[in-house]
């Protein structure tokens, strides 16, 4: 046969396919419609298992691994048919429910925690989003967090990663142990200086103290004047302890910064790419669903075996719905699992959004809604 009869072949096989798929779909409603009644749950992995490793057997071994592909697919496609068909929500999406129903209103008039001291990065992306706002310095990100969750503050406003050193993992870490909602991001573009006390001239630096990302986006700067450089909390503050020392020393900050400690600006603009961004997240205690959000931020955990992040993904192709960040962040123990960040479109506003949300809170562990936002 020559390669148009072969073509021809497949795609009479692919036509059958078709047929039979719509017809397994078919019987997947009623399978909904059994469990609906009965009260069982769409998610059964044991029998998932089972039929994977039947059809594994069953196929040639040159197409084993493939076919036990091929079912997963079929059976995450049928789970997301089902779900839509019973609409049987987790505690989880009740609970969101209930904060969608609450339709709380931002406050006009703000209050804002931040991390570090006045002039710090996080203060200015607080005074971009909320000029408005009244806004509170924490010592600690931890703080920032406390305080939105003790209702102290309407906001805590965070780094979460900037464009060439990557994300801010103590924030990331500290995401786990806190319950919130991510209601805006802000980008802020990020301009370093070399800052020290009027007098200090550059051959009389000991050594250079920052914020560890900071550092980071300056190293091609302190590397090539052989600057000794020293881990600070935070940018701002670093400025604040170059000013009060009688050290010669050197913050790397803000010119905002620099001019509120009365710091001498030695050089401007020293990252290593003028292209230099930090994205920050506002979050709060309430939810403020808006029709303008686009984006849905969650985390979740999958176990630590072939085809987990696969038959993941694979819920969002069948619901069209597309991804636009995947972060990863080691839990720690001993089976090396991860925590997933995933943000991906949608509002929950929407119901949609809601099924979504629904599927994989009733079929992942440690799966947890962050947010709805519009991302900047």
């Amino acid at each position: 046969m020559n390669l148009d009869e072969l073509r021809c072949q497949i795609d009479q096989i692919d036509q059958n396919l078709l047929q039979l798929f719509e017809q397994r779909m078919e019987i997947v409603k009623g399978v909904a419609a059994y469990k609906k009644e009965n009260n069982l749950p769409i998610f059964h992995k044991d029998r998932e298992d089972q039929i994977i490793q039947r059809i594994s057997s069953q196929a040639a071994p040159e197409n084993a691994e493939g076919a036990k592909v091929l079912f997963s697919t079929l059976m995450n496609i049928s789970k997301c048919l089902q779900q839509k068909e019973v609409l049987d929500y987790t505690l989880d999406t009740l609970k969101l429910l209930e904060e969608i129903q609450a339709g709380h209103q931002q406050p006009e008039h703000p209050t804002v925690g931040c991390q570090g001291v006045v002039g710090a990065y996080s203060y200015l992306a607080c005074q971009k989003k909320f000029p408005n706002a009244t806004i509170t310095m924490f010592d600690q990100f931890e703080d920032v967090f406390q305080a939105v969750q003790n209702e102290k503050v309407d906001f805590g406003i965070l780094p979460l990663e900037n464009s060439n050193a990557g994300s801010v993992d103590e924030v990331y870490e500290l995401m786990k142990y806190h319950n919130f909602y991510i209601n805006h991001t802000i980008t802020l573009k990020i301009d370093h200086c070399l800052a020290v006390r009027p007098g200090i001239k550059a051959t009389d630096i000991q050594k250079v103290y920052s914020h560890n990302q900071a550092l980071r986006q300056c190293s091609q700067f302190l590397a090539l004047h052989h600057l000794p450089q020293e881990s600070y909390t935070n940018t701002a503050a670093a400025a604040e302890f170059v000013a009060k020392s009688d050290l010669p020393i050197a913050a790397i900050c803000s010119q905002e910064s620099a001019k509120t400690h009365g710091l001498q600006i030695l050089q401007q603009n020293i990252q290593n790419n003028d292209e230099n961004y930090t994205r920050f997240m506002v979050i709060s205690k309430k939810l403020y669903p808006r029709p303008e959000c686009d984006t849905i931020a969650t985390s979740l955990t999958i176990s630590n075996a072939v085809g987990s992040l696969y038959n993941l993904l694979t819920k969002f192709a069948v619901n069209g719905v597309n991804l636009t960040k995947i972060e990863s962040k080691p839990i720690g123990n001993k089976n090396f699992d991860v925590v997933f960040y995933l943000d991906f479109s949608g509002n929950i506003l929407e119901e949609q959004s809601i099924h979504l949300l629904n599927e994989l809170s009733s079929e992942l562990t440690g799966f947890k809604f962050l947010g709805n936002y519009k991302a900047d």
